[in-house]
């Protein structure tokens, strides 16, 4: 178990880093042609935020060995919709076909996030009924003055790894609502086209399950070593969340829908959420 949930975390924590740079080389080389692309530039800073954080998480699987069942579920979990979006994207990068239409009915969206809900609640569940001998171990306050879980009584130096649970809990929360924009427009795009977009769809999909990552992270891992990535994430997820609602409603000229301009051919690469 050990060594999925190291492995799926190296892995994860790879795709993010790789993306990320591959979108911050297409916003460097492409912005004479379509500008300067404020989607590029938010999703390379999630990734700057996610990949180290992931790559960390599973060398400290491997180093500590401590063995986690909700941990291993959410890596199983989010793997595929990762995996996908990446495939998809170093097959445009190598000149493929990349991105494509698949047809399939409502009622296949609707089972999906159904189960998808059906998990959030059981691990959430499962992970507050057996959180790690580590969970909430830093000072509360009780009517005997400040203590902890932990059992140690009395007054405790703060504790900066304990900025580590709302640092994660704020991202849950920011993660998702990037993953409800992006699959609201799969959702416009199937009752206007009747299909739907495979590279979105598994978007939307790494997004909401990297905020179950983060959510079973808060509440069962304190590797202080992810702190300044965790950090680095807080305005680094309001400004993608900010740009993607922005992009959902139209309201700001990206390469969504930006001219191009000083070249008379298209550019060769397609814009980073495509």
């Amino acid at each position: 178990m050990t060594l999925v949930v190291g492995i799926g975390n190296l892995l994860i924590g790879l795709a993010y880093t790789g993306l990320g740079l591959l979108s911050i080389w297409e916003t460097l080389s492409l912005h004479r042609f379509r500008g300067w692309s404020r989607f590029g530039i938010g999703f390379s800073l999630m990734a700057a935020s996610c990949g180290p954080h992931h790559l960390i998480h599973g060398w400290h699987e491997f180093q500590a060995g401590c063995p986690y069942w909700p941990m291993l579920a959410v890596t199983l979990i989010g793997l595929p919709a990762g995996l996908i979006f990446v495939l998809l994207r170093i097959e445009t990068a190598l000149g493929g076909r990349g991105d494509r239409p698949f047809v399939s009915s409502r009622h296949w969206a609707v089972s999906l996030a159904a189960a998808f809900a059906v998990a959030v609640g059981w691990l959430t569940g499962w992970t507050l009924a057996h959180p790690a001998p580590d969970l909430f171990s830093f000072p509360i306050c009780t009517g005997l003055g400040l203590t902890t879980r932990a059992g140690v009584a009395g007054a405790a130096a703060f504790d900066i790894g304990s900025l580590i649970l709302p640092a994660n809990l704020f991202v849950v929360v920011t993660y998702g609502m990037v993953g409800w924009y992006l699959a609201d427009y799969q959702v416009r795009r199937f009752v206007a086209e009747g299909a739907w977009s495979l590279s979105g769809v598994s978007l939307a999909g790494v997004f909401f399950t990297c905020a179950l990552m983060h959510l079973v992270y808060a509440m069962s891992e304190r590797d202080p070593a992810t702190l300044p990535f965790d950090l680095l994430g807080i305005p680094a997820s309001v400004y993608f969340l900010w740009i993607v609602r922005r992009v959902h409603s139209d309201s700001v000229v990206d390469w969504n829908r930006r001219p191009l301009v000083g070249a008379a051919a298209t550019p060769e690469r397609s814009a980073p959420w495509r």
